[in-house]
């Protein structure tokens, strides 16, 4: 078999069924005994080919295992691995919708899922693929009861109520692994707030019922019906319910500094916006990429002229509304696009048990982008981020490896002067000259063009 990434170098070891290892040639599931047999008379049946074929479900391959006793399934690899605390609102409903719909097709046909987490879900491009094969196994007619509803509430409803009616950042799903549980979101709430659905059944209902449940010891076991019809209507009948509440929470797109700075920003004029993305195209054109970081892509201008190009791009920005607008822009397009909230300053660091079940984003990236974008962010990094040139022309240099598109703002820009606050003296060492020769180190300028508010935009290829 194909060697190990190091990073994860820890296979994921939760699920009692089996566990995963990521290789460069795909993931590696071994599933052990009994589920085997579940699963794979899962694989042999149309649904699953179907979902396959859809794209909503990974891919599965039997292949040999040096150990007789143990399945092992190799699925494709999706091209960049995201997590929850990285995508944005509407990519949260996606990865529900998702979850849920699937889920109720496997429902019709005697299945289920017996988890429901947004960590079961990855994003190829803007499409998200449910990845967790052993979530499925069969369905007792009888009951009527999802055993997996608490776990979508904890983990997908309840963090985005909270965000939209609290203001809580989904971001703290990183260190949330199981959620929320209603206890701790119903004193959060206001009085009206918790007799509106959907937190009067998933949060206020539940608060109440366990102050009168304290002490008490079992949960007894979930009633089975005797017309299994009818408890598969009930049962679908609960995940259409989640769905219109998990849809309900969701806010509309919300406003923020960055969201619309594309058909704002006054300190380009038309000639300097049309210089700027002839510029960009023509080196994407000589660079002929394959995969692309679009550091900073906001609602995506550049990003989709990678695109456009043949590239698979990942997008990233801080501004999680700007990165929500870009997600919500996606659909039906076919590009092949993902956009994520990471601060390239503050980037995602690793996490989990050892600190190896999660990978940090700058590990993601490692070898895996052969150019990077990155327009009107330098001066970002080094005046509010304070991050020395040197460090910044390093991590280029680490991010990719051939190409480099940036941008190079004077001190005499407006913005540069907005973000340097009266700190003339502290930050006079930041010139043009200190910016050749910082990246100078790492790259050699292939183009560069000067436009009329004296932005200098460069081309640079990897020494």
């Amino acid at each position: 078999m194909a060697e190990l990434l190091s990073p994860p170098s820890l296979p994921t070891f939760r699920d009692p069924a089996g566990s995963i290892e990521v290789r460069p040639d795909g993931a590696y599931r071994s599933v052990r005994a009994p589920f085997d047999a579940e699963i794979l008379t899962f694989l042999a049946t149309p649904l699953a080919t179907d979902l396959v074929a859809q794209g909503r479900l990974v891919a599965s391959e039997v292949v040999s295992s040096p150990d007789a006793e143990m399945l092992v399934l190799r699925h494709p690899r999706i091209s960049f691995q995201s997590y929850p605390w990285e995508w944005s609102p509407r990519m949260w409903l996606a990865a529900a919708e998702l979850t849920l719909t699937l889920c109720s097709d496997l429902v019709e046909q005697g299945w289920q899922l017996k988890d429901a987490t947004p960590l079961n879900v990855l994003f190829q491009g803007a499409r998200p693929v449910f990845v967790d094969v052993l979530s499925i196994e069969r369905r007792e007619p009888h009951q009527p009861i999802w055993l997996a509803y608490g776990q979508f509430v904890r983990t997908f409803l309840l963090p985005m109520l909270a965000y939209s009616r609290l203001g809580w950042p989904l971001r703290t799903s990183l260190t949330r692994r199981d959620g929320y549980e209603p206890e701790e979101v119903y004193p959060a709430l206001s009085l009206a707030s918790r007799l509106r659905r959907p937190a009067l059944s998933t949060v206020t209902l539940p608060s109440l019922l366990a102050k009168t449940k304290k002490g008490r010891t079992g949960k007894g076991t979930p009633q089975s019906l005797r017309d299994p019809d009818l408890a598969k209507q009930i049962l679908l009948k609960t995940i259409r319910t989640l769905l219109e509440d998990m849809r309900h929470v969701t806010p509309s797109h919300r406003l923020s500094t960055w969201s619309h700075y594309a058909e704002t920003a006054s300190h380009y004029s038309e000639e300097d916006h049309a210089g700027k993305r002839r510029f960009v195209s023509d080196a994407l054109g000589s660079a002929r990429p394959a995969k692309v970081l679009d550091v900073g892509g906001n609602t995506g201008v550049y990003s989709n002229l990678a695109a456009d190009a043949g590239a698979e791009v990942v997008s990233i920005d801080t501004d999680l509304h700007a990165i929500d607008r870009l997600y919500s822009g996606l659909k039906g397009t076919g590009k092949n696009i993902l956009p994520l909230c990471v601060d390239l300053a503050h980037p995602s660091p690793a996490t989990g048990w050892e600190n190896r079940e999660s990978v940090s984003f700058l590990s993601r990236c490692a070898g895996h982008f052969d150019t990077v974008i990155m327009l009107a962010v330098l001066h970002h990094l080094l005046l509010h981020n304070q991050i020395p040139m040197d460090r910044i022309a390093e991590l280029c240099s680490e991010l990719t490896t051939q190409h480099l598109i940036v941008e190079w703002v004077p001190a005499t820009d407006p913005k540069f002067r907005e973000l340097l606050r009266g700190r003339d003296v502290l930050y006079r060492h930041i010139t043009e000259t200190a910016f050749r020769e910082a990246f100078g180190r790492h790259f050699t300028v292939s183009e560069e063009l000067t436009l009329a508010n004296r932005r200098i935009l460069f081309h640079l290829q990897k020494r």
